[in-house]
């Protein structure tokens, strides 16, 4: 390994060697990653999102899910548990759509009233 590197040095590939494990590990970093670059939101999220925008009245909406931060076993990955929620959503001004937006999160993701919270979106200008 040794041989390797002095190998890689001394023939002046060190820099571009660099630049193409850097390039490489962006590809993985980005082909890997859970959110989506259009919206921010991961998957998850994202099926969250679908699901109340086709509640009567909300409109266009965005999901923001947060969770515990586990110590996950040695050896094993424990699945993430959701501890609140954030729904934004362009029809929550009106009360009922608020309610019912709030109701479809807390169902969705197993939480309870006072761990999920809906807001109105902001107008367009």
């Amino acid at each position: 390994m040794r041989e390797w590197l002095a190998k890689i040095k001394t023939s002046g590939a060190g820099p571009w060697l660099l630049v193409l494990l850097c390039c490489a590990a962006a590809l993985l970093l980005t082909r890997f990653s859970p959110a989506s670059p259009a919206n921010g939101m991961t998957q998850e999220e994202a099926r969250i999102s679908r699901t109340l925008q086709a509640i009567q009245g909300a409109g266009e909406t965005r999901v923001s899910v947060y969770y515990a931060q586990e110590a996950a076993s040695f050896g094993t990955s424990a699945p993430r548990q959701p501890v609140g929620a954030v729904v934004v959503a362009r029809g929550a001004g009106n009360v009922r759509v608020r309610l019912a937006l709030q109701r479809a999160a807390e169902t969705l993701l197993g939480l309870s009233p006072g761990q999920v919270e809906v807001f109105a979106m902001e107008e367009s200008k």
